[in-house]
């Protein structure tokens, strides 16, 4: 079909108010008459960044396939893969894709990658379009002042902290050294350091990002300030972020590892952890991650990740009952971030040929009340745990993690929602071998979330915070930030987007109209 270049030259020229960095140096016509000639995003693609697309013939895109964290993401194929080099190749393929798009070319919807850790497919691959993967953009630079470090959109959490810590120096960050840093990031990031300096997403000082007609702004408190703020917890509706600056801070060894208890230690566990999760309690110097794990569909131990500040004996006082109950075996010692993650990396669930599954809620704290409900959610947890016992390879995990006020309200001007109470995340996280396994699982861990969701709020407990890194294909995490947040989330798009791109052409990720 001939396309006329009167209608579509226009798109290029779409003027955002906004701050920019520099044009797309590429003749919009240009643009056009490939697209034309070979009616297909990736010929066009190629042409203009040679040496960076690749196809399923090509081992790069094979590599890329096989290093998502899923099974479900491997499984789709995209007609060609981008690999950029540079913040420029971003901004190139996004005005090719874009133009094409919006020209009705074929394969021109995209998705895009960091560490392609979420699990459900289409969230960072897709099937016959074209995957940008930023994983080659993998910087790290700290300012001359060492106050703050740059990473570039492809970075893993592995890659950042073995750049900093020779310098002694640290960012909030992750907790598992082969998990993206961009994902974490841009869908709020509860992990590292948390407790004393806030969500991973409140210390980023600004963002490079590539908007969906090219352009290439930087957004910060002070420049394009409506984007800043939705990209703590927006997600991929706004544009592909190629540089992250975030604040840096000094830090030496201190106390961390594993702590494995007897399943019999659960219920003085639960009235351990709502006491230590309470902001009245909270220690901003301790961290804690506590899995309970089943085998064979038997609930076997509890696995307890926690940190702490290294200028104090082991244990603290908020550690101290936890360290008092029966252990099985304990790995706490005095290290470095990029230690602690890669312990994490190597009990982590399998990264090659399973399926996983991610799924969350979050409900009060209120003490006594709240420890009532985590043994009765363990009661259910572990029914649906024995129904999926004939699940071929199945790793069932559930997770709790403290989300007390005190913590996510540290210079908070993302648009998460929380406000005003203590809560407390829960996660569940499966893996599995066959595919033919998938929807029996799914819809097992969607009548757990029911029967969840019916207890919290039969015990007045309920909050309908999604946290977006821990949710499942079928939850809907944006629109749990509220009313007021989405209105936000919308006029921004509306406003960096307004040919909507990146709710249309980028058609995987939790979108503003889900």
């Amino acid at each position: 079909m001939a396309v006329s270049f009167s209608i579509f030259f226009p798109l290029i020229l779409v003027s955002f108010f906004v701050s920019l960095v520099h044009a797309v140096p590429i003749d919009p016509s240009t643009i056009l008459n490939q697209l034309k000639k070979n009616g297909a995003c990736c010929t066009a693609l190629n042409y203009f960044l040679p040496g960076k697309v690749f196809l399923p013939t090509d081992i790069k895109y094979q590599s890329s396939q096989l290093s998502y964290w899923s099974a479900q993401e491997q499984s789709l194929h995209p007609t060609c893969i981008v690999i950029p080099e540079t913040t420029q190749d971003v901004s190139t393929a996004v005005t090719i894709m874009s133009v094409g798009y919006q020209a009705s070319i074929s394969g021109c919807k995209f998705a895009m990658r960091g560490g392609g850790h979420t699990p459900f497919a289409g969230a960072a691959n897709i099937d016959g379009g074209v995957t940008i993967d930023m994983q080659s953009m993998n910087s790290v630079t700290v300012s001359s002042d060492r106050k703050s470090v740059s990473m570039g959109g492809g970075n893993r959490w592995g890659n950042v902290y073995s750049v900093l810590e020779p310098l002694d120096l640290a960012t909030v960050g992750g907790r598992v050294s082969y998990v993206g840093m961009p994902g974490l990031t841009i869908g709020g990031g509860v992990s590292f350091f948390s407790g004393r300096y806030g969500l991973v997403c409140n210390n980023i000082q600004s963002y490079e990002v590539v908007l969906g007609n090219g352009t290439i702004v930087t957004a910060s408190g002070t420049a394009n300030a409506p984007l800043w703020r939705a990209l703590k917890g927006g997600s991929n509706n706004f544009g592909i972020v190629t540089r992250f600056d975030a604040k840096a801070f000094s830090q030496s060894d201190y106390w961390g590892g594993s702590i494995s208890q007897p399943i019999t230690n659960k219920e003085a566990f639960f009235d351990f952890f709502v006491n230590f999760a309470a902001s009245e309690n909270f220690d901003s110097y301790a961290a804690l991650i506590s899995d309970f794990a089943w085998v064979a569909g038997v609930p076997s131990l509890i696995h307890n990740v926690a940190y702490t500040n290294g200028d104090v004996a082991w244990p603290p006082p908020a550690y101290a009952p936890l360290d008092a109950m029966p252990k099985l075996a304990t790995t706490i010692r005095k290290g470095m971030t990029s230690d602690f993650a890669d312990e994490i990396a190597t009990i982590a669930l399998p990264t090659e040929d399973h399926n996983n599954l991610l799924m969350t809620l979050t409900f009060v704290n209120k003490g006594d009340v709240s420890a009532s409900f985590m043994s009765q959610a363990f009661d259910l947890a572990n029914a649906a745990a024995v129904e999926l016992t004939t699940v071929v390879g199945l790793i069932y995990t559930m997770t709790f993690q403290p989300l007390p006020q005190v913590l996510y309200s540290k210079n908070a001007k993302d648009v998460l929602g929380l406000d005003g109470e203590d809560y407390i995340n829960l996660l569940f996280t499966l893996s599995w071998t066959l595919p033919t396994d998938n929807d029996r699982v799914y819809a097992r861990m969607q009548e757990l979330e029911a029967d969840l969701i019916a207890l919290e709020k039969q015990m007045d407990l309920y909050n309908d915070f999604v946290y977006l890194n821990y949710a499942a294909q079928w939850q809907k995490p944006i629109s749990s930030y509220g009313a007021e947040n989405m209105q936000f989330l919308k006029s921004v798009s509306r406003q960096y987007d307004p040919k909507q791109i990146f709710q249309n052409a980028v058609p995987g990720g939790f979108k503003l109209n889900d």
